[in-house]
């Protein structure tokens, strides 16, 4: 076992005055890699903190009811591949939220193995969210745009 030394004792009383720890319930000394360890759980402390991780539920919102999409809203990923919202990074989106498109109209690119894919608007109607990014990897089946 190695004994304490007078820098471990300084640097342990550098560390309680800049802590401001008033009751130290465990200190730990690992040599080797230099390591001290202090904690300061005393039963005051614990129900300090639990007050506040109450406070902080209680202020925080609740998640409100996910919404219910159809399915024929969703437009999904028929590829793997990385999505583009648009064709070029200077030129702007295929389509925005709000926008009405008619189907047919690409409404993006998934590039796969070199080859850009167009993604068709498979129904008339307006964008409600695009939840793809640009330059984002997709799967099979992810959804990429949704319908109103």
């Amino acid at each position: 076992m190695t004994k304490i030394d007078k820098t471990d004792i300084d640097n342990i009383k550098v560390i309680v005055k800049e802590t401001g720890f008033k009751n130290i319930s465990k200190i730990k000394i690992k040599k080797n890699n230099y390591e001290i360890e202090i904690s300061s759980e005393t039963l005051s402390s614990l129900n300090q903190v639990s007050k506040k991780i109450e406070n902080l539920s209680e202020t925080q919102e609740k998640p409100s009811n996910t919404e219910i999409v159809n399915e024929e809203n969703i437009v999904k990923s028929p590829m793997v591949g990385v999505a583009y919202l648009s064709a070029d990074p200077n030129s702007s989106p295929y389509v925005k939220i709000g926008q009405h498109v008619k189907a047919g109209d690409t409404l993006l690119l998934i590039e796969a193995m070199k080859t850009f894919n167009e993604i068709k608007a498979p129904r008339t109607g307006i964008i409600k969210k695009i939840v793809v990014l640009n330059s984002q990897p997709v799967e099979y089946g992810d959804t990429l745009i949704i319908f109103e």
